[in-house]
């Protein structure tokens, strides 16, 4: 067994918010790179891509980044884990993530590589395990145990079982479905899902060197460029010895990086590892999906959307709390330009110079699980073509007036296969769309809607169904037909909805007319948020050709909401699509200054960045950014040096083995 070195210094990662997020767990992003050629699934790691693949270095040569229980037969005596290596490897393309699982014990060990059953329990596992932990419903956790709620697979949360060379969800055996975690039309207690359905495997065992790896092709629907997923990997170490003892486990263990080489450290005060930090996704490490250098596909904005304390947004159509002051936004029209795309539609066409607003923009805050939404739309007043809810007389089930549209989607991989319904059917998950008309907020006007065989969920066999909007969220509206302005407030459950999580997320709209009532042309003009065409209103971003359909309906092409917990002095730089190639840090502005000075970085990817300020002696006088993690663009912050005396000082911006230090003069 190898001896492991003691830490020089423990790396602290636990972020200690406000009670209605309780303890919450900064987790550590890891960035994946997209596979550029073939994996074959055959149990061994041969392919070239796999040089270039993530890392999940539980137990190597160089150290751990794990927790290990000590379990009987030691306990306490226990110095060291039981292994030589347990290390894995990701990697991914479109809705699919690529996963090597090494797992080496020390040879001849009386505990060494098993795989066996209990004689007294045979239903139950006696030997050696793996677990593969997957989640993009990261605002919830698993409500239950070693079953690993495979009810919520592909989605999650939710963990394989890998016993020998057998790929499970929950062994194969029976699970029972609580009735919250049940789908539509499904009313099976209990129910028995297969790995087989949801991904590939390979098995490689050598027991002559206690060698066991497992490669997998994980079908995941949000594994798409610039998403993140929760993750873990854990798994335990069985013994001949412990057969018809009761006890069949030796150690349990799970991938714990931010207690790097103290692997009896509980992380977060769980107290085991084969239990409560398995189903509490919360506490996994996050895997970010990064594109291959020549992918040409649309960038994706991304939107940090500030928290807010439970019980501070009241949904009653007004945004007067002063939680939004610091809200995200999103800027579809506003007196600074536009960064949206509209259509020239019927009657105007090309003669149409600018949209016929004021105003249409959105504000962003989350809670846990629960994203909300202030959208706000402004007419020009006493315009013919002005603010109007109406029905066509020849077509009473369409609508033919003004219309918002709010697209959301935690399954970034695959898109909506239908235009103006929003595939409602896969709400809250997504991809789907709100349809709002007037003061009414639905999925698809309540109306039923045919949902095809490959979007049903287990046990749901029913071809059509209508769903409901107040299922899944609360809102309230407020029209002024005075003013032409029409606001609309949301509070919308999205099961992915935590802190450092992504969502997709669009705005859209159209605009009606009482003239083309009967016309059979109910719209004068579509709209989606495209903030990569800042004012170029009439630009197609993405070559699609409608902002009514295929923008609000693939969401590959909408931006991100970022979740970061409250903002403090740092801003974003949200104007245009600019993604910098490299890490920077700008001279402070003004300088010498007195006693204010904004100081602007530039982060290239996904990083936890720190930006610190330093006296002439090298002590640290102010924490601007403190290991955030922050997604690629460009940020400013505002320094107030007043309590400081005049001199020299130096900030210092550090992100992974990024350090850069520049020079500033106080002058009072």
């Amino acid at each position: 067994m190898r001896k492991l070195s003691v830490p020089f210094l423990a790396l602290l990662l636990l972020a200690f918010m406000s009670m209605n997020y309780a303890q919450e767990y900064t987790r550590k992003v890891v960035e994946v790179p997209e596979v550029k050629g073939k994996i074959t699934i055959d149990g061994k790691m041969t392919e070239s891509d796999w040089q270039n693949a993530a890392h999940a270095d539980i137990l190597t040569s160089s150290g751990s980044e794990g927790f290990f229980n000590k379990y009987y037969p030691y306990g306490d005596a226990l110095t060291e884990p039981d292994y030589k290596e347990i290390y894995g490897r990701m990697l991914w393309s479109k809705d699919t993530l690529y996963l090597f699982y090494h797992v080496k014990q020390v040879k001849n060990d009386t505990l060494g590589l098993y795989f066996g059953a209990d004689p007294k329990k045979p239903e139950q596992w006696a030997g050696d395990q793996m677990f593969v932990g997957i989640s993009s419903r990261l605002g919830i956790d698993s409500t239950k145990g070693y079953n690993g709620t495979p009810y919520r697979a592909p989605e999650g949360p939710y963990y394989y079982f890998i016993y020998g060379d057998s790929v499970t969800l929950n062994g194969s055996n029976k699970v029972g479905v609580p009735p919250e975690w049940r789908f539509p039309g499904d009313t099976t207690s209990e129910r028995t899902f297969y790995a087989k359905n949801i991904c590939r495997y390979a098995v490689f065992i050598d027991t002559t060197t206690a060698t066991w790896d497992v490669e997998m092709a994980i079908y995941q629907p949000d594994v798409a460029a610039q998403a993140k997923i929760g993750f873990n990997l854990g798994g335990n170490q069985g013994a001949r010895k412990e057969q018809g003892s009761g006890d069949h486990t030796y150690s349990y263990y799970t991938w714990q990086p931010s207690t790097p080489n103290d692997p009896y450290k509980d992380p977060v005060g769980l107290g085991d590892p084969g239990n409560s930090d398995l189903v509490t996704s919360r506490y996994w490490a996050l895997l970010h999906f990064v594109s291959a250098q020549n992918d040409t596909v649309y960038v994706r904005k991304v939107v940090d959307v500030p928290m807010a304390d439970s019980g501070t947004v009241k949904i009653d159509g007004k945004m007067d709390e002063t939680a939004w002051t610091k809200a995200a936004h999103a800027d579809i029209l506003t007196s600074s330009g536009s960064e949206g795309f509209f259509n020239k539609y019927y009657p105007y066409g090309d003669a149409l110079t600018e949209p016929d607003y004021k105003e249409i923009y959105g504000r962003m805050l989350w809670s846990k699980d629960t994203l909300y939404l202030f959208y706000h739309v402004k007419q020009v007043k006493n315009d013919t073509l002005g603010l109007y809810f109406g029905a066509d007389p020849k077509k009473p089930e369409q609508w033919a007036g003004d219309q918002m549209f709010v697209g959301i989607s935690s399954r970034l991989g695959i898109d909506s296969t239908k235009g103006y319904n929003g595939t409602p059917y896969r709400a809250p998950d997504g991809p789907y769309y709100y349809f709002i008309y007037g003061d009414s907020v639905t999925l698809n006007g309540s109306n039923k809607v045919g949902v095809p065989p490959e979007w049903r969920f287990p046990g749901d066999t029913t071809s059509e169904r209508t769903f409901y909007a107040k299922n899944i969220s609360r809102y309230a509206a407020f029209i002024d037909t005075t003013t032409a302005t029409w606001d609309v407030e949301m509070a919308i459950y999205q099961p992915n909805v935590a802190l450092q999580s992504v969502i997709g997320f669009n705005l859209g709209g159209n605009q009606g007319a009482r003239k083309e009532q009967g016309s059979g042309d109910h719209t004068y003009s579509y709209y989606t948020w495209q903030p990569g065409t800042p004012n170029d209103p009439y630009k197609d971003p993405v070559g699609l050709g409608d902002p009514g359909n295929s923008d609000l309906v693939t969401s590959r092409y909408w931006a991100l909401l970022n979740f970061v917990s409250k903002l403090s002095g740092v801003a974003r730089d949200n104007s245009g699509n600019f993604i910098p190639s490299q890490f920077a840090l700008t001279q402070n502005y003004p300088n010498p200054f007195n006693p204010s000075t904004t100081i602007r970085f530039e982060v290239p990817q996904l990083s936890n960045v720190t930006l610190k300020v330093y006296n002439i002696v090298g002590q640290v006088v102010a924490t601007l950014v403190n290991d955030q993690t922050m997604s690629a663009g460009k940020y400013q912050v505002d320094w107030n040096a007043s309590r400081l005396a005049s001199g020299v000082y130096f900030y210092s911006l550090e992100a992974g083995s990024v350090h850069i230090t520049k020079k500033m003069m106080l002058l009072k």
